[in-house]
């Protein structure tokens, strides 16, 4: 692959409008070319800019209008943070994995602090806006029904129509959001020894019979320490203050309906951590007008937060 053409799919991935084909062959690419990395890094850092830009705006106008400014950015440009989730979770592991000597054995075990991964409790509207207690689905317009075609058990969640976010003023209503808020308190022993990551994984089902317009699914996991409480008001400018973010994303036309669509999002859990956002989305391009997005044929189930650990092990490093 030439710089051109590796630069023309690193672009595309930032704003969001990679194929699944080139993802793959850009993600081959970084894992054996240092230059793709440093290249891919450097655009990444571009966000990181932004966000540190939004710290010194602090100084002359209030906290939540230097965030606005970033966000109002990165709303526009959807998979630049959530890249680096995406492709420095594949090539990474590889690469560490690839110098450790494996003197122990790495662990993975399902978390229970997240509630109803199978939308098995209850049917109906999910509850309206970002969630304020742990351990309750909410969210845009969205509700869990009966689906013969449901990855886990006799129910799934669906997605119904996108709603613009109330903290950021004419944001386009092209996606629609469910969240969960999870405690992550008793984890901070499991932290502090080793490198432990959580990693979310959802099933997702465009369940549309004729290929039409694109749909995005994607998973999202924010982590944050101290309290939830501060998020509600402003989500999701609040996400600038997440201690780690990963996110993971598939495209769909349709024309598969019984296909379910596995898509996975890892962050690295800090010791500092106290709790999660979990974020379902189903999303489509924004139109012209703004008219809000229709959904209806668009599943989510089975969705799993697991906690994964890697003792600390000795490094041989290979001399050449």
């Amino acid at each position: 692959m030439n710089p051109k053409e590796r630069n023309e799919l690193i672009d595309a991935l930032l704003e969001g409008g990679i194929s699944e084909a080139d993802l793959l062959r850009l993600e081959a690419e970084m894992s054996i070319d240092p230059a793709a990395r440093r290249a891919y890094l450097d655009r990444v850092a571009l966000s990181q800019a932004l966000a540190e830009e939004a710290k010194s705006l602090a100084s002359t106008r209030t906290v939540t209008e230097a965030r606005r400014s970033v966000f109002a950015w990165l709303s526009w440009h959807p998979l630049t943070a959530a890249a680096a989730g995406i492709v420095l979770g594949m090539f990474c592991t590889a690469v560490a994995f690839g110098y450790v000597m494996p003197q122990a054995v790495a662990t993975a075990s399902r978390l229970f602090a997240l509630v109803d991964g199978s939308f098995e409790k209850q049917p109906g509207r999910v509850a309206s806006g970002f969630p304020s207690v742990f351990g309750v689905w909410s969210g845009d317009e969205a509700e869990i029904v009966r689906a013969d075609a449901a990855r886990d058990g006799g129910q799934a969640l669906r997605f119904v129509r996108a709603e613009g976010d109330a903290a950021v003023a004419n944001s386009p209503a092209n996606s629609c959001d469910v969240y969960q808020l999870v405690d992550l308190r008793s984890l901070k022993a499991d932290a502090a020894g080793g490198e432990v990551s959580l990693e979310l994984s959802a099933q997702f089902l465009d369940a549309r019979m004729e290929k039409g317009e694109a749909v995005n699914f994607t998973c999202r996991l924010h982590v944050f320490a101290g309290s939830p409480d501060s998020l509600r008001v402003e989500w999701p400018l609040t996400r600038l203050d997440a201690l780690a973010f990963g996110a993971g994303v598939v495209q769909s036309h349709g024309g598969a309906p019984h296909s379910w669509l596995s898509v996975t999002a890892k962050v690295l859990l800090s010791p500092q951590a106290d709790f999660a956002v979990v974020q379902l989305v189903a999303s489509k391009e924004p139109t012209n007008n703004n008219q809000a997005a229709e959904f209806g044929e668009q599943f989510a189930d089975d969705v799993r937060l697991t906690l994964k650990t890697q003792p600390a092990l000795p490094v041989r490093v290979a001399q050449r």
